[in-house]
């Protein structure tokens, strides 16, 4: 073949290869941008909801369903630690299955409302931070069953009690820490069973939408923020990291955990329009049956970025948890100010404001 001609032959396979990379390459940009495009609900028609239909449904569909989610897991938690004060289950699994049980308390919790708020639910379970002292005096007198379960305070007792407890060298077959560990498992037990979600308000929107509100804050703020910061300074002074739950492994999932109890409230997860007898009726689909569909759409962006930063979460990157710090505040900028004008409900102190 002329030299020319060879000439002219690699030319156009070469321009023929490169045009082919282009092609793949916006082939791939193509398929990235609509993998990352959010859910669009434009095109479903969402008839119009009032109060009671998102109240209702929130109550039947969300949290008594997380309820009875978390009362099987407590106790699962309840076998398991007798197994093991019984030396026949190893601490790893029984660390396993904590962490499963509280992950199910934190969906559950995200928002707290009806038997949550009237039973003081979160204080009496997860209250924070543990007083290790009031807890070794609890072991020392070894309360059994309901009544003397009672008179043990609070924070002597709940997750945070077995967390502590998990730590411990102490904590074996057969020790009074054991033995405690057993009451206060049984103890939560009682304290979720006694969650009656029968006849709960369900036409205040107000408290609703207040304690939503309040669920966002106490996730940017007290969850990750506050950590995020008193890292920084600890890290400054020439410390080390200290990450709530690093010891169990599960920082950010729970972030993750308490954001889908939230999320499961905020935005619609399903390719159907939401009917109130069968499914959770979330504040996306209560606004677009108003009419307020640039509302919806926004929450929807807001929401779908809350979660895509939580999904790239790493507490070795602290710019990571920044990000998820940020995203969620603008929800909230955006609930407290945009969605409570568009729904004529006012701003109150909530109690899952941190301080």
């Amino acid at each position: 073949m002329h030299p020319q001609h060879q000439h002219e032959l690699k030319q156009g396979l070469l321009r023929g290869l490169l045009w082919i990379a282009i092609a793949g390459g916006l082939l791939l940009v193509v398929n990235l941008a609509f993998a990352a495009k959010p859910a669009d609900h434009s095109s479903m028609l969402f008839p119009y909801y009032n109060a009671e239909d998102v109240l209702s449904s929130t109550v039947n569909h969300h949290y008594a369903k997380d309820t009875a989610k978390l009362l099987t897991q407590l106790k699962q938690l309840d076998s398991s630690s007798t197994k093991y004060c019984e030396g026949g289950l190893q601490r790893e699994a029984l660390k396993a299955q904590y962490s499963q049980t509280y992950l199910a308390w934190l969906e559950l919790s995200a928002v707290v409302m009806g038997p949550m708020l009237l039973n003081n639910t979160v204080r009496q379970i997860d209250f924070r931070p543990l007083r290790v002292n009031l807890l070794e005096r609890a072991i020392k007198k070894q309360p059994q069953g309901a009544q003397a379960m009672a008179l043990v305070g609070s924070p002597a007792k709940g997750f945070p009690a077995l967390e502590y407890l998990l730590e411990q060298t102490a904590f074996k077959a057969g020790a009074p820490e054991c033995n405690y560990a057993q009451e206060v498992v049984r103890d939560m037990i009682r304290t979720v069973s006694d969650l009656n979600w029968q006849g709960v308000d369900q036409a205040d929107m107000q408290l609703y939408f207040n304690q939503l509100v309040g669920a966002t804050h106490n996730l940017a703020w007290e969850r990750m923020e506050k950590p995020l910061l008193k890292n920084k300074d600890q890290l400054a002074a020439g410390g080390t990291a200290d990450w709530p739950f690093s010891a169990l492994g599960l920082t950010e999932k729970t972030w993750a955990a308490q954001w889908q109890g939230l999320a499961d409230l905020l935005v619609v997860n399903t390719q159907t329009v939401p009917d109130p007898a069968q499914q959770v009726v979330p504040l996306e689909a209560y606004l677009r049956g108003l009419g307020k569909i640039d509302l919806a759409d926004t929450l929807l962006l807001r929401a779908n970025a809350v979660a895509a930063a939580l999904k790239a979460n790493d507490i070795s990157k602290p710019a990571s948890v920044e990000q998820s710090v940020k995203a969620a505040k603008v929800l909230k900028g955006f609930l407290e100010t945009e969605v409570a004008k568009g729904l004529n409900v006012s701003i109150q102190f909530s109690s899952s404001d941190g301080d």
